[in-house]
């Protein structure tokens, strides 16, 4: 049951992962500086505090989870910006 979860989880990041390339004819004439600025906001601060405030258990909050454990939580946040 591991393995098949472990794969699901893998096949979905691939799928998100190769998502980014989807609008790439529409961006054709963007600088190469706009389109990676762009993506960088949603890649790097948009998608992942989505998936945060999707992963937290009903009846929390973000802030209070990151309250109840700072030293994990800012030792999460900086081997994540690594």
């Amino acid at each position: 049951m591991n393995l098949i979860f472990g794969l699901l989880i893998i096949a979905i990041g691939a799928f998100c992962q190769s998502s980014c390339y989807v609008p790439i004819n529409k961006i054709k004439a963007w600088s190469w500086e706009s389109y990676w600025l762009v993506q960088g906001v949603f890649a790097w601060l948009v998608f992942p505090l989505l998936g945060a405030l999707l992963a937290i258990p009903s009846g929390e909050n973000l802030i209070a989870l990151f309250a109840a454990h700072p030293k994990a939580s800012l030792l999460t946040i900086f081997f994540g910006m690594l």
